[in-house]
């Protein structure tokens, strides 16, 4: 009878210790990440209410996980368990309202939600918005976008706007400080358009 109790007890100790040793490890936690590009003040140039609109995507540019490519490669994929904290169309508005506010480039900076009369209608498609993975890795992103006069609908801005920035390998963090300096960078040509001229 001892015997095999022994036995029992040998045989559930085992199955306890496999048990143990096929724990799988914990997930890995969510993490999300914002963009804050800042202008340098200048001249205001548009002297009435802008509105930025949503921003355009389709595919895996509308959504919120971070994307990335290797060089050479056209294959883009989603990174897990690394997100935008919004979506991008709506992250990359917020980013630009933000932008030109600094910049002091126009008078007044709106969104279609402030339901205010503009003078001015900007608005953005995102062609690119990740990290290339290489030996030097970098952010890059392209953006279209436009600038129309809303009183005779004249397109007085249209081009994309391409930067990139070099990355490190230190990980995602670094990598989405790139993108968020592509970003600033992308913006600032384009600001820098408008000011070629007074509409």
């Amino acid at each position: 009878m001892m015997k095999y109790l022994n036995i029992s007890l040998v045989s559930a100790l085992a199955v306890g210790l496999l048990a143990a040793c096929t724990t799988p490890p914990p997930v890995p936690e969510d993490s999300f990440y914002r963009l804050t590009p800042q202008a340098d003040l200048g001249t205001m140039v548009l002297d009435g209410s802008v509105e930025v609109d949503r921003f355009v995507a389709s595919g895996s540019l509308a959504n919120r996980p971070l994307l990335f490519s290797d060089k050479g490669s056209n294959a883009v994929n989603e990174y897990h368990y690394h997100f935008w904290i919004e979506a991008p169309p709506i992250l990359l508005q917020g980013a630009l309202v933000s932008y030109l506010r600094s910049s002091g480039v126009a008078k007044r900076v709106v969104t279609p939600k402030m339901r205010v009369t503009p003078d001015y209608i900007i608005g953005g498609r995102i062609l690119r918005l990740e990290t290339v993975r290489d030996d030097k890795p970098i952010g890059a992103v392209t953006f279209e976008l436009t600038l129309r006069r809303q009183s005779d609908g004249e397109l007085l801005v249209l081009d994309e706007y391409r930067a990139e920035i070099p990355s490190a390998k230190n990980g995602i963090e670094t990598d989405v400080g790139a993108i968020e300096q592509a970003v600033n960078e992308a913006f600032a040509s384009f600001v820098a358009d408008i000011r070629k001229f007074k509409p």
